[in-house]
């Protein structure tokens, strides 16, 4: 008799977004698929939608991952269906989107909540490959934010020490006039993704202890629902649109599959670190002196 084949759980955070469902799709034929994502009627449809292409889909949680109730709920939902292999975080909100607090909340807060969630329940092989951003790259180094957005301050003290901040870097930024911001929603979105960087890079040695590996992708713009809004709706990223070196967007699928890479035995010795994949925009946003 043929031994079973051990297929983990990919957990897929932001699963109905455009990025989500491509590394659903992306893991899917390896993995049994756990799905989480804000809206229920959109997590079950997506998660129906998946079934009926034939991926095994076992099971999806709705909510907001800055709630630590529906962190519990996702931690239970994979403590029932097996043993964590991929963390796939894709779930966040961007600068035209939502206003500086909920970015904030959901793109920091949720990600702390999450990665402090499924800590205890990584073993060898299990890799985390959470989505950043190009915003990321192109935010200021601010020594009193980077330690406030990697620190246990509640949520709500957080929120309320950030908003000084920005309030602060808006102020530089739009002096340089580097960026085209829309009250705090701009440098909100930069930090915020800055700290998921950072996230990967200074929790990689807590991972490595328990034989697991944790990564970022910091996605330049994609043809992905999310990235459209944001150049129809948002100056700024328009601007980086123009400024691919490429001359083209990117698409879900460069990003599933770098995440592919990134969890395979290929990528074995690759852990604490950020891949941007942006077409080339930040070097020649940032000119010679990148």
């Amino acid at each position: 008799m043929k031994p079973a084949i051990d297929r983990r759980l990919a957990v897929v955070t932001g699963g109905c977004g455009g990025m989500g469902i491509a590394c659903a799709r992306e893991f899917g034929g390896s993995h049994d698929l756990l799905l989480t994502d804000i809206s229920a009627e959109r997590v079950a449809r997506t998660q129906e939608q998946l079934r009926d292409e034939g991926y095994i889909v076992r099971d999806c949680v709705a909510g907001d991952l800055a709630d630590a109730d529906v962190i519990d709920k996702l931690m239970q939902a994979i403590d029932s269906h097996g043993r964590l292999g991929v963390l796939i975080h894709t779930a966040g909100v961007s600068s035209g989107m939502a206003e500086w607090h909920r970015i904030l909340r959901t793109n920091v807060i949720g990600t702390r909540l999450l990665l402090g969630a499924i800590e205890s329940r990584l073993s060898k092989g299990s890799v985390g490959v959470l989505i950043a951003s190009v915003a990321g790259h192109l935010a200021p180094a601010d020594r009193e934010v980077d330690a406030l957005l990697t620190s246990n301050t509640p949520p709500e003290e957080l929120l309320g020490k950030m908003e000084q901040h920005l309030n602060r870097l808006a102020a530089a930024q739009g002096q340089n006039g580097s960026f085209v911001y829309s009250g705090l929603s701009g440098p909100a979105y930069g930090v915020s993704k800055r700290a998921t960087i950072r996230e990967a890079a200074l929790r990689s040695a807590a991972w490595a202890k328990k034989g697991a590996r944790i990564v970022s992708i910091s996605p330049g713009i994609i043809w992905t629902p999310m990235g459209r809004y944001e150049v129809e709706h948002g100056q700024a990223a328009s601007i980086v649109l123009e400024q691919t070196s490429l001359h083209r967007w990117g698409t879900a699928m460069d990003i599933a599959r770098a995440a592919a890479f990134l969890a395979s035995d290929d990528a074995s010795f690759i852990t604490g670190t950020d891949l941007r994949i942006d077409g080339g925009m930040v070097p020649a946003r940032l000119g010679e002196g990148y």
